[in-house]
């Protein structure tokens, strides 16, 4: 129902545009878009956020993004004013937008996707947290270079992106992306060291843990939260391996919310 009223709005700007000069009606119809792109208000925790929505798949976002994780809005209930965040895979800001205004936290948003990335800027200027937040359209990886960014489609918020990897999880259009160890991007002059990171990633957790040894390492990172969805049990058992490693142990406290986070804190 919603598909076929959706096509008659589009049939009706068709039609009434039809007797414009090319130009005059390529603009009127770029106006009627640009007024019909919509937002949602949504209140989470008591505190109110506008999320873009500008195609069926960011509806996700509002509607079950918050709900869906509700041990990633506890978690960052507890962090202060003093905390720094990586969010890497912020998608389109859900949670950097959350931590910045909720929380007062400092976040370094990661997000590679072009298309989500532009609604996480415009998330960013529309909620004013431009000055908390550091919008950053790079991957995170084990090596530091340009790199084939698979994506699933063009739509915002999508997910399901790979970022080279194995041949068989290659799906979709390919296009060269920035990649950065998150060791590299902490050494560059005016991007702060985190006191708690977030990664959604969608299988490449590994790497990019790999790239973050030394920040992963360092006293001042309380916490890792971190979604695995790699159903390979060696690389389960590395990725655990690895965090404690780095002085980074399973929360006690951890209760199963039903998605694939796990927190990780520093030893006492």
């Amino acid at each position: 129902m919603t598909k076929l009223f959706a096509r008659f709005l589009v049939g009706l700007v068709t039609v009434a545009t039809a007797f414009l000069g090319r130009w005059r009606r390529l603009t009127v119809r770029a106006r009627v878009h640009d007024a019909l792109t919509p937002e949602s208000v949504v209140t989470v925790n008591g505190t109110t956020l506008t999320l873009l929505v500008p195609d069926r798949k960011s509806v996700y976002w509002p509607r079950h993004g918050y709900a869906s994780e509700p041990n990633t809005l506890a978690w960052i209930d507890g962090f202060t004013d003093t905390d720094v965040l990586y969010d890497v895979g912020a998608n389109v800001g859900a949670y950097a937008l959350y931590a910045a205004k909720a929380r007062g936290v400092r976040v370094v948003a990661f997000e590679p996707s072009p298309f989500s990335f532009r609604a996480l800027v415009h998330n960013l200027q529309r909620n004013r947290l431009t000055d908390k937040v550091t919008p950053l359209c790079l991957a995170a990886n084990d090596t530091t270079g340009a790199t084939p960014f698979y994506l699933s489609g063009t739509d915002t918020g999508s997910v399901g992106h790979t970022l080279s990897g194995d041949a068989r999880d290659r799906k979709g259009f390919a296009m060269q992306t920035l990649a950065f160890r998150l060791d590299d991007i902490a050494a560059f002059a005016g991007v702060p060291k985190p006191t708690q990171m977030k990664i959604d990633v969608d299988g490449i957790e590994l790497p990019i843990l790999e790239g973050a040894k030394s920040l992963l390492s360092d006293p001042r990172l309380k916490s890792v939260m971190i979604e695995v969805l790699t159903h390979d049990e060696p690389d389960r058992r590395r990725i655990a391996e690895l965090l404690r490693e780095c002085g980074l142990a399973p929360a006690a406290d951890w209760r199963d919310d039903c998605s694939d986070n796990r927190l990780f804190v520093r030893n006492a």
